[in-house]
């Protein structure tokens, strides 16, 4: 049972960890909309938040949604291995509780 548990907050971590890059990449797609600004990763640009210039942060966020290629299928095929994992022991322990 414990095992069971484990594997599936496994599994929600790499889910997570799968998609984290392109949530960071759509929040800066909406913060940049709402200030109606356009971010260029190349040049600076002016798009301030609160009289704080926000444009470089926006840029590295943009950047880091390039990280998607990487860790949507590696994390994401960690995250379906530990789901499945953790079903398989699931019912084997139901199996081994139903016996008795």
């Amino acid at each position: 049972m414990l095992h069971t548990i484990k594997m599936r907050k496994l599994a929600i971590f790499f889910a997570v960890l799968a998609i984290l890059p392109l949530l960071i990449l759509l929040s800066a797609e909406l913060v940049s909309t709402l200030l109606k600004c356009t971010v260029k990763e190349v040049l600076p640009t002016d798009c301030k938040l609160f009289n704080y210039d926000i444009g470089m942060i926006l840029a590295v966020a943009y950047t880091a949604g390039w990280a998607v290629l990487l860790t949507l299928p590696t994390a994401g095929i960690g995250a379906y291995i530990c789901y499945i994992k953790s079903l398989k022991t699931s019912r084997t322990s139901e199996n081994k509780n139903g016996a008795q």
